[in-house]
Order: C-alpha cells, then structure tokens, then sequence
C-alpha cells in the first residue's frame, strides 16, 4: 500500500511540473526544487525527512546530546548579551521538532527568559511539534535579541544549476519535457551565472540566490545576537570544483540524479561560503567537530562516563542515556562524517 500511494504521488507531482513546463516553458531547477521538495501535498517533505525510520539522519537524530550542547550555545549568548529577560532561539527548518525536544529539556540557565520559535514550511512536519515551541511557517519580522539557527537548511534551499563552457561563458541547466519525459536542457544564461569563470569547461556549479536571501532576511531580522548555520559546505565552487556536489537521498540511500524518483528523495547541494560572504562575511568558520568541543563535548562525555560506571549493574534511564552519549559524541566528532560539517556563525550588534 505504501509503494502504491508514492507511485501516485510521484505520478501527480510529475503531471503538476509537466503542466507548468508545457504552459511557460522550460524552468529553472530551482523552481524544480520547489515542486520536488515543497509541494504541499506531493513535495518530498509532506511525507519524507530526517529519521531513523525516514531517508536521512542529521545530528539532532544522532541522540539528546547534539541538543544539550546546542543549549550551551543558547546560554553563551544569552550571558553574553547581558541575560536579557526576553531571548529568542529561532530554529529554521526545524523539520519534525527533534532538536527542539532535546533542547527544552535540557537544564538551560536561561530557561525562564527563552522563547523557542520553530520555522518549518510543511504542515506534516509540524505536527510534532512540542507544544511549548511556538511554530511558524515563514521567520518573523523582528527578533531584538537571541540566536537565528539552521542546521542542513540551506542545503536544500532550491538552487540553479550552470555549466561552464570553453569560452568562459555559462549555460543554465533548465528542466524540460522530452516525449513525456521529464529532462534536462542547456540554455545560455550568463546574466544570472556565477560570478567567476572557469577555466575547466563542462563542470556545473549551484547559484545559490535562496540561501543568500535567508541570510540576508536573517541579518535584517536580528537586532542583536549570533545566526549559526551548519551544513556541510565549501569554501568556493570556483576553486574546489568539488565532483557530487548535487546529492539525493532516499532511505538512507545517497544518489546524484535528481529527476529519478522526483518526490521520493531529498535534493542537496554543498553550500558554497563565498556566495553567502557575498551578502555578509562570516564572523567565524570551523568543524563541527572543533565547535562542540568549544561548547564543552568533552566535559559532558566525561559526565556521561562517570554516570554510566556508577550506574551500569542497574542502569536507569540517565544511566542508559549517558552510555548512548559516548557513541553519539563519536558520530558528532567523525571527520568522516558529520563532524566535517561547518559551522559558520555570524555576530549581530545593532
């Protein structure tokens, strides 16, 4: 039954993208992304997601950990700006709640000053939400003071796609219908292409015009505090030329082909440093790994040791969650993995 209800999904969210090319035109893959991301009732995120159970797992899904160390992060900024009765964390792409459950139950010295706002565009998504978080499908207008947080957002914020070509110019990879088929074309577009040239031709870069306008709504947004986004990310397509940037996944499986199961997988892109340094430079640039070990991992993981040793004959429910926090340092940490993801982190003073 549930291989029959995504075969009809995949099937009316086709037909809605092949009316849309067969009435305009070509569209850009950004607005492809939209449809195979966030259409509503089709789109991957009505019903796909971060989960064990799902196509993908982010750090909150690791375990309760990543969350109690984002919750030091929340207190170092509140202390920082002089512990002001009123603090916002607002979490964009908060998908399912998972990080916001973590976070709220930590033992967070700013507890009675914090409002948590979770953004998050899908309806399913937000069901399962805690009810002490305050969701919206859009940011907010204005937040005086607090921390604006995306992990593996910006990723998946629809991107275009160009390729280079021998005389430096660009041509715009655009989705078409070809015999019933949904395909790619070549158009020259130079007006809205990278804003580089590569000497190497045939390599195809993302444009990420979407992540660039969250950043700048979010310095527009935030009066005072710190925007913390992790992703995993490059420092500049034009000198990393990276090959698998543009990723798909699906039940843990990764892919690079995009237009195959359209609304069944996840669409990713690394995101480029330099094209959000075009809108604001970040403050700060390090690991995953390198920024939990700033906010105290290896203090918790050595509470987490003790509380384990102490507890293992007759291990209760701390007990069992300390042991589960020694693995789940490891797989924050991994450089081969999560631990690689940047964190990028930019300071905001009105």
């Amino acid at each position: 039954l549930i291989c029959m209800k995504q075969k009809e999904q995949n099937f009316y969210l086709k037909q809605k993208i092949k009316t849309k090319i067969k009435e305009y035109g070509a569209i850009s893959f950004s607005e492809f992304m939209k449809f195979a991301l966030y259409d509503e009732t089709e789109g991957f995120y009505a019903h796909g997601g971060a989960g064990r159970k799902k196509d993908f797992i982010t750090s909150p899904e690791v375990g309760p950990l990543f969350g109690k160390l984002i919750s030091q992060a929340i207190d170092k900024c509140w202390i920082e700006f002089g512990k002001p009765s009123h603090f916002t964390f607002l979490e964009c792409g908060a998908g399912p709640g998972t990080l916001a459950k973590s976070i709220l139950r930590s033992q967070m010295q700013c507890k009675d000053a914090l409002k948590y706002i979770a953004v998050e565009s899908s309806s399913q998504q937000s069901l399962t939400h805690p009810s002490t978080v305050q969701t919206l499908s859009t940011m907010p207008k204005e937040i005086e003071v607090g921390i604006i947080f995306a992990n593996e957002l910006l990723d998946n914020l629809p991107f275009d796609i160009f390729e280079s070509q021998n005389d430096g110019s660009w041509l715009e990879v655009k989705i078409t219908v070809d015999d019933e088929n949904i395909s790619e074309t070549l158009i020259p577009n130079n007006e809205k292409a990278p804003p580089y040239t590569l000497e190497t031709p045939n390599v195809r870069v993302p444009v990420q015009r979407e992540a660039q306008k969250w950043l700048q709504d979010a310095t527009e947004i935030l009066h005072n505090g710190q925007i913390i986004v992790i992703d995993y990310a490059v420092e500049s397509f034009k000198s990393q030329q990276k090959q698998h940037w543009l990723r798909t996944y699906q039940q843990h499986e990764v892919d690079t082909h995009p237009l195959k199961d359209i609304g069944q997988s996840d669409i990713t892109s690394d995101v480029d440093i330099s094209q959000l340094a075009r809108v604001v430079p970040p403050t700060s640039i390090r690991t995953q790994a390198q920024w939990l070990r700033d906010l105290g991992l290896e203090s918790l993981v050595e509470k987490s040791k003790q509380q384990w040793k102490m507890h293992a004959h007759n291990p209760d429910l701390k007990a069992l969650e300390a042991r589960s926090a020694i693995g789940e340092s490891e797989a924050l940490t991994d450089l081969t993995g999560l631990g690689s993801f940047k964190v990028l982190e930019w300071s905001v003073k009105s």
